[in-house]
């Protein structure tokens, strides 16, 4: 794949799987965010091994049941930048790459960049994080039935008080999605439109890895050798 903005077509979703199965009408495009180059990690953090795989795998993994989540959305997008190139490789089949040159730019950048990626059918998008190492599928699925339920409000997990990742939006607020610059993220939205957002309690979205430090420490509270 060419070190271009666009997403990799080979990896795009099966006609067949197309539109949301269990999520009633909705039609949910998914989107992660991968693409920066983690200067507090002090290495490549997509590639740190946890639980014996590349970080991204493993979220990926965990989150989508091995993909199999895929067939409850209409697409699912990754977005990469810094060190696209050494990642690419560990990307697995079910989604599609998408290289953001800019992504220095941080990430209400990248996000803007990817909602512009998302399928023209699609009435939702699903905002996750690379680095939220805990997020399962039985906890996304649980958003995407309250999105179901709930199909005119933003959908957003709660941790410690805090609204955030992962977030479904409708697409009508993906034009606020793709005015977003520098890094302030989607968070200004959740809170200039708090009173539109249906908040699940999900305490492992407090989990996202910044440093090496904090890799350690959550693979030590959930009795994992980081070695392995």
């Amino acid at each position: 794949m060419s070190a271009g903005s666009q997403c990799a077509s080979s990896h795009s979703m099966s006609s067949q799987n197309r539109g949301s199965q269990s999520a009633g009408s909705i039609n949910v495009a998914a989107l992660m965010l991968a693409a920066g180059q983690s200067k507090r990690f002090n290495g490549i953090k997509q590639l740190a091994k946890v639980n014996g795989q590349p970080m991204l795998l493993h979220t990926l993994t965990q989150l989508t049941e091995h993909g199999d989540l895929t067939r409850e959305l209409c697409e699912f997008n990754l977005v990469l930048g810094a060190n696209a190139a050494r990642i690419l490789p560990y990307v697995p089949d079910y989604v599609s790459p998408c290289i953001f040159p800019q992504w220095q730019q941080g990430m209400g950048a990248t996000i803007a960049f990817g909602v512009q990626k998302a399928n023209s059918e699609s009435s939702h998008l699903l905002v996750t994080l690379a680095d939220q190492v805990a997020i399962t599928r039985e906890q996304v699925t649980t958003m995407l039935h309250h999105c179901a339920a709930n199909p005119e409000n933003i959908i957003a997990a709660r941790y410690k008080g805090i609204l955030g990742a992962p977030v479904i939006f409708p697409r009508t607020y993906f034009s606020l999605l793709s005015e977003l610059d520098a890094d302030t993220g989607a968070r200004k939205i959740l809170q200039q439109y708090s009173a539109s957002v249906v908040a699940i309690d999900l305490p492992n979205a407090q989990f996202d890895i910044d440093t090496q430090l904090e890799l350690q420490q959550w693979h030590q509270s959930m009795g994992q050798d980081q070695k392995n």
